[in-house]
C-alpha cells in the first residue's frame, strides 16, 4: 500500500514539472531578451568624402510587445550628417528617435547617411543603441551594436609645412600642397586656412579667392595639384603654441563639407633680440592733446652670438602726431613713410652687438593740441618698432633675425566747456537794475555750451552752486532732444546730467549741447562796492569711453562783472 502511494506521488510530481516547463517556455507572459535582435550594417572600407549609408534593423522574436522603443544612433567622429538629402549644420553626432511599439514577430529598419572625414588608416566607428520596455517588467532593456569603417583612400592629398619654433615677431613661411590622387577629375574644391592669433600675413602666393585665407578650385584634374605659400610675421609670448589649420573642402549642394584637415603648431621660443618701448617712462602711458611724448626703445641681444648689421626702425601712425615737432635724436626720418631709422652710423652698437649687450635709443614728438574731430579711431598715437639684421648665424634656421614691438598710446580727449552770462540776454531780455542795487533783484541769464571733438564722455554731468543771495528762477532753455537740468534747493546745486556726451558734438557744423537758465541776485549791504558772486564751483565731469580715465573740466566762477554785454559794470551800489 505504501509503495503504491509513493508511486502515485512520483507520477504527480513529474506531471506538475512538465506542466510548469510548458508554461514557462510557451506561456503568453514569458519574455526572453535574446529574442530581440539589433543589427548595424554598412561599408567596412571607404574613401575620405564618400557618402556612406548605415542600415539599422531591429526585430522582436519574442511573444511580448516591445513598448516605448528608442533608437540612439552615434555617427563616427567628424562625420558630416545627411538628413532628407540635406547636410545638417547642427553640432553633435548623436541622433535619438522615439519608435512605435513593436509587436511580436515584427521588425523595423532605419537608414542613416553621412560623409566620412579623416586621414588614411583612420577607423571610423558608428554605434547604435536600442532601449525598450517589455511586458510588465519594470526594468528597461538595452541592445547595442557597432560598425567599424576603415578609411583606405584619400582622393585629394593635403599637406601643411610650417616651422616647429620661431621667435616673436620673426618672419615665418607656411606651405600648403594638394594633389588629386583619384582616377577622376574633381570639381568644387576649396582650401581654407585658419591663422593663429598673432600672425600677420605679408605675402601670399597665389592670391586668395576671398580675404586672405580662402582658395576656390573649380576643377582639379586627375594627377594635378598645386602649392600655396603664405609668409608673415608671427608674434606671441615665449613658450606659447601657435596653431595654423588648413581644411580641404568639397562643395555639396549649397555648402562645403570637410574632406580633410591638417594643422601645424609653432612654439614661440626665446628671442635672440628683444625690444622694450616706454613712453614718458611708462609702457602704458595715457596722454593728453598737446603732450610731448618721449619714446625710449631699449634693445638687447639675448643670444650667445655677436649680431652684426642691425637696423632699428620706428613707424609712426596716427592723426594726432605733430610731425613738425619730431626730434629723431640722430635717426633718419623719412617723411613720406613717417618712419625713423637708425643704423650703425647712428648707433655704433648696431655694427656689432655682443652677446647679452643692450642699449637705448630715444626720440621725442609732440601731440597736436586738439583733434580735428572724430572718436577714438583717431585719438591714438602708434609706434611700430622693429629691430632686424639679415646676418644670421649658421646654426639659426631663419632668413633674418627680427623682433618687433607695437606701442599704442591712448589719448584722453577733453570736451570744450564754454560758459557765458548776460544781463540783457538776446533771447530772454533783462530784468532789474544794472549795476545791481542792495535789496533789489537783478536777473542774469547763464549759458553753458559743450562741444566734444574727441572720445565719447560717459556719465557726463555739469554741476554748480548758487551762492547766498542768489535764487533759482526756474527759467530754462535746452537744445532739442537734450536733457533738462535740475535744481536742489536744499544744497543750492544746479545739475545737468547728460548721460553720454557723444563724440563729434558741436564739430563740423553739428549743434553743441547748450543750456541757458536764469538766476536772480539780491545784493546785501556788505557787498556794496564789490562785484557780487552769482555762480560758484562750476565743473564738468565724466569718463572717457576710450581710455576709461575720469575727466574733470573746471570752469571759472561767475560774478556780476562777468557779463558779456556789460563787462566790469557789476559793482553793487546802495
Amino acid at each position: 500500500m505504501v509503495n503504491k502511494t509513493l508511486i502515485w506521488l512520483v507520477v504527480v510530481a513529474v506531471v506538475l514539472g512538465i506542466v510548469s516547463a510548458l508554461l514557462f517556455f510557451f506561456g503568453g507572459s514569458s519574455f526572453s531578451e535574446g529574442g530581440v535582435s539589433l543589427a548595424l550594417d554598412g561599408p567596412t572600407q571607404a574613401s575620405v568624402g564618400d557618402e556612406v549609408t548605415y542600415k539599422v534593423r531591429y526585430e522582436n522574436n519574442t511573444k511580448t510587445t516591445l513598448h516605448r522603443p528608442k533608437l540612439s544612433f552615434s555617427y563616427p567622429a567628424n562625420a558630416v550628417i545627411i538628413k532628407d538629402g540635406t547636410i545638417q549644420s547642427h553640432s553633435g553626432n548623436v541622433v535619438e528617435t522615439d519608435e512605435q511599439d513593436l509587436p511580436p514577430g515584427a521588425f523595423q529598419e532605419k537608414e542613416f547617411r553621412a560623409f566620412l572625414v579623416g586621414d588614411k588608416g583612420n577607423i571610423k566607428i558608428a554605434k547604435v543603441r536600442l532601449s525598450f520596455d517589455a511586458g510588465d517588467i519594470k526594468s528597461p532593456f538595452e541592445k547595442d551594436a557597432q560598425l567599424a569603417t576603415t578609411i583606405t583612400d584619400i582622393p585629394v592629398s593635403l599637406s601643411l609645412i610650417g616651422p616647429p619654433d620661431s621667435t616673436s615677431g620673426q618672419s615665418v613661411s607656411y606651405i600648403v600642397d594638394y594633389r588629386n590622387q583619384s582616377a577622376d577629375d574633381i570639381s568644387g574644391l576649396q582650401i581654407t586656412v585658419s591663422y593663429p592669433d598673432g600672425f600677420r600675413p605679408t605675402k601670399i602666393t597665389p592670391a586668395a579667392s576671398a580675404g586672405n585665407n580662402v582658395w576656390d578650385m573649380p576643377l582639379v584634374k586627375k594627377g594635378a595639384g598645386g602649392r600655396i605659400t603664405i609668409q608673415g610675421a608671427l608674434s606671441g609670448r615665449e613658450g606659447e603654441s601657435k596653431v595654423i589649420e588648413v581644411s580641404l573642402k568639397k562643395r555639396i549642394d549649397d555648402g562645403y563639407i570637410n574632406y580633410y584637415k591638417s594643422s601645424v603648431s609653432t612654439i614661440i621660443s626665446s628671442p635672440l633680440l628683444s625690444l622694450t618701448t616706454t613712453v614718458n617712462g611708462s609702457p602704458g602711458y595715457i596722454s593728453h592733446p598737446g603732450d610731448t611724448l618721449q619714446y625710449a626703445i631699449r634693445y638687447s641681444n639675448n643670444s650667445n652670438f655677436t649680431l652684426t648689421g642691425l637696423t632699428l626702425s620706428a613707424k609712426l601712425e596716427g592723426a594726432m602726431y605733430d610731425f613738425a615737432s619730431l626730434d629723431p635724436k640722430g635717426g633718419f626720418y623719412n617723411s613720406s613713410e613717417r618712419t625713423i631709422s637708425w643704423n650703425s652710423t647712428a648707433v655704433s652698437d648696431f655694427n656689432s652687438l655682443p652677446p647679452r649687450a643692450s642699449g637705448t635709443v630715444n626720440f621725442t614728438v609732440k601731440l597736436k593740441p586738439s583733434s580735428s574731430g572724430g572718436s577714438s579711431s583717431n585719438l591714438f598715437a602708434r609706434a611700430l618698432i622693429q629691430l632686424s639684421t639679415p646676418n644670421v648665424p649658421d646654426t639659426v634656421s631663419a632668413d633674418q633675425i627680427v623682433v618687433a614691438d607695437d606701442v599704442i598710446t591712448k589719448i584722453t580727449s577733453q570736451p570744450t566747456f564754454r560758459q557765458t552770462v548776460y544781463y540783457n540776454d538776446p533771447a530772454f531780455g533783462s530784468s532789474g537794475l544794472m549795476p545791481p542795487q542792495v535789496g533789489k533783484e537783478t536777473v542774469f541769464t547763464i549759458h553753458w555750451l559743450l562741444t566734444n571733438p574727441g572720445n565719447s564722455l560717459n556719465n557726463a554731468k555739469i554741476t554748480a552752486t548758487l551762492p547766498q543771495g542768489v535764487s533759482w528762477k526756474n527759467v530754462i532753455s535746452v537744445g532739442a532732444g537734450q536733457p533738462q537740468p535740475s535744481y536742489n534747493k536744499n544744497t543750492s546745486q544746479v545739475s545737468w546730467s547728460l548721460g553720454t556726451l557723444p563724440s563729434g558734438v558741436g564739430i563740423a557744423g553739428t549743434a553743441g549741447y547748450e543750456l541757458a537758465f536764469q538766476v536772480g541776485l539780491k545784493p546785501s549791504s556788505t557787498q556794496v562796492g564789490l562785484p557780487a558772486p552769482i555762480l560758484n564751483g562750476v565743473s564738468l565731469s565724466g569718463v572717457d569711453s576710450f581710455t576709461q580715465q575720469n575727466i574733470v573740466v573746471n570752469n571759472y566762477d561767475l560774478t556780476t562783472n562777468s557779463t558779456i554785454d556789460q563787462p566790469g559794470q557789476g559793482v553793487v551800489v546802495e
